[in-house]
């Protein structure tokens, strides 16, 4: 059985996006960079919400991802993808697949089959629903030190409670940013 993870960033409130989808507020470079390049290169199968699908595939195969970020662009392109979508009839992105339908039921499967990792990367309301579920085993989030005024709350509409237990931290001190893992309480 391969196992679930997730990877958000977050503000100090608690938002992994802001007003009108905005994630402009997250540090990009440094130590973070760092710890992405390494990351990227897990061979992990990504998974994503359509509109977390979109945002990426509207970077990620850009010439410019090219130039200022190398390693992980190179990863990304690469990488299999699967966006969780009953309204994406196309996706362009190589290595990419639609899932529709019953998510919880299909990724249950891909979990038990797969051989690979699947790392969700942003995705909240993907994360809410596969939490909700039971499936997510870990969760990485990278806490930004900033805070919005408004904002979406990374498990906004969660229907259960979420026991976690911390199994490690890293500080990026350069960025100012802290690394949280966490695991599933069972």
């Amino acid at each position: 059985m391969s196992k679930l993870n997730s990877f958000t960033f977050i503000t100090l409130n608690g938002f992994y996006k802001g007003q009108n989808e905005d994630t402009s507020w997250h540090i990009h470079g440094g130590e973070a960079t760092k710890y992405s390049e390494t990351a990227s290169k897990s061979g992990n199968i990504l998974l994503f919400g359509r509109r977390t699908y979109e945002m990426m595939y509207s970077f990620w195969p850009t010439t410019m991802a090219a130039e200022s970020f190398p390693i992980v662009a190179k990863s990304m392109n690469t990488a299999q993808k699967i966006v969780c979508s009953n309204s994406l009839k196309k996706a362009d992105w190589q290595n990419t697949t639609i899932m529709s339908g019953d998510i919880i039921k299909q990724i249950t499967q891909l979990k038990n089959t797969s051989k690979k990792g699947i790392t969700i990367l942003g995705s909240g309301s993907l994360i809410t629903q596969l939490s909700d579920a039971g499936l997510i085993d870990e969760y990485t989030i990278m806490l930004d030190p900033v805070a919005l005024g408004e904002g979406t709350s990374l498990f906004s509409g969660l229907k259960n409670k979420l026991d976690l237990k911390l199994t490690s931290s890293r500080s990026f001190e350069r960025d100012n940013i802290l690394l949280l893992n966490y695991e599933r309480k069972d």
